[in-house]
């Protein structure tokens, strides 16, 4: 995907904070340099596409763009609010690291209505800024201080549990999928790379996630290749290539089976 990759931080900045552009308009897809973003809306209309979600804009919306997602806006009232941009490093030492930081699977979810809670997270915003803009004394511990509030305020909002923080096997589990997904398919690979069996494998993913390792690995395939179908104009040979299927044939009995529609209808419907 030839997807432009915008980095709004200066070099060596960790941190930023800024008012929405207040115009209408529409974006391209893109996505942003190895940062979090974190977009707090308390006016606007419109629609906000991350990877393959599309949700509707309404006041008192928040939303997060992890590193490696892509959005774009499509807006259709002038929006306020707030942009927050973090770089991992930020964070480092604070408990929410891992949770923040962890591109696959999501720990929380991309899109937040906070219209029953709109007063305390305005509020967080506007001290956020406040602190941002005055830089104070130890200013960045103050504004790291909000932010985990900020985050264990949305786990609060979360009703799945998603946010429960992975044993160390299922992190490293992750970090090999996100680096290997295209190439191994198979739960033996990730197993043998984690000097364990693959039924521990299943076991600790059956515990934790609720589905086996295989299951997880094309939950990852399945998320790639929606998110290469909305975003690539490539064909569906040379996608099913990049994803390291054999040949068309292949993909699309596996997205069928995990879908249940072929990837060109599905290309169709999301265009």
């Amino acid at each position: 995907m030839e997807i432009p990759i915008k980095n709004k931080l200066a070099k060596k900045e960790l941190f930023k904070i800024k008012r929405m552009k207040e115009v209408i308009k529409t974006t391209d897809p893109h996505g942003h340099k190895d940062y979090l973003e974190i977009i707090y809306l308390e006016q606007g209309a419109g629609f906000h596409q991350i990877d393959f979600n599309r949700f509707v804009v309404k006041p008192h919306s928040l939303y997060l763009v992890m590193p490696g997602q892509i959005h774009s806006w499509e807006l259709t009232e002038i929006p306020k609010g707030f942009v927050a941009m973090i770089q991992k490093d930020f964070l480092l030492d604070q408990p929410l690291y891992n949770t923040l930081f962890q591109t696959f699977p999501l720990s929380l979810p991309s899109g937040f209505d906070l219209e029953a809670a709109k007063e305390t997270f305005s509020d967080i915003f506007r001290n956020i800024e406040l602190e941002y803009t005055r830089g104070l004394s130890n200013h960045e511990a103050v504004i790291q201080t909000y932010l985990l509030l900020l985050f264990n305020l949305l786990k609060r909002e979360i009703r799945d549990h998603q946010a429960v923080p992975y044993p160390a096997l299922l992190k490293d589990f992750f970090d090999l999928l996100q680096a290997d997904f295209r190439a191994h398919h198979e739960t033996a690979f990730y197993a043998d790379q984690l000097h364990i069996t693959p039924k521990t494998l299943n076991t600790a993913c059956k515990k934790f996630l609720g589905k086996t390792a295989g299951a997880v690995v094309n939950e990852k395939l399945t998320a790639e290749a929606k998110k290469l179908l909305l975003y690539s104009h490539r064909n569906l040979t040379e996608l099913a290539f990049e994803l390291g299927f054999s040949d068309a044939s292949h993909f699309n009995k596996f997205f069928k089976r995990q879908t249940g529609v072929l990837p060109g209808i599905y290309r169709k419907g999301i265009s």
